[in-house]
């Protein structure tokens, strides 16, 4: 199966606690089986300094599907999740097949 990332688009309360809390519940989440990477990305638009893209990555589908529920469950994670102030969107992803003719 093809590697499957996750695309959260965040817009995050402020605050220089909200950076300990990612870090903290990003350690945490890693850690597990599964849970290839967390990367975050923050937008270059100065008037939306707290819009934030925070892409997961995991080997297969499977994995996805099996982990991502745990995310609302662990302490550290949680704990992101109180600082988020709007979900713009999330979504899994995985590498493009071009169709091919038959």
């Amino acid at each position: 199966m093809a590697e499957i990332t996750e695309i959260f688009i965040l817009k995050m309360k402020e605050g220089a606690e909200v950076d300990a809390i990612r870090e903290a519940a990003r350690d945490d989440f890693v850690a597990l089986e599964g849970v290839t990477s967390w990367e975050t990305l923050v937008t270059t638009d100065r008037t939306r300094q707290t819009l934030y893209a925070d892409i997961f990555t995991f080997p297969d589908h499977d994995a996805a599907k099996r982990v991502t529920p745990q995310f609302a469950e662990r302490p550290a994670t949680k704990a992101f999740l109180g600082q988020i102030e709007e979900m713009v969107v999330g979504q899994f992803f995985t590498a493009h097949q071009p169709k091919t003719s038959e």
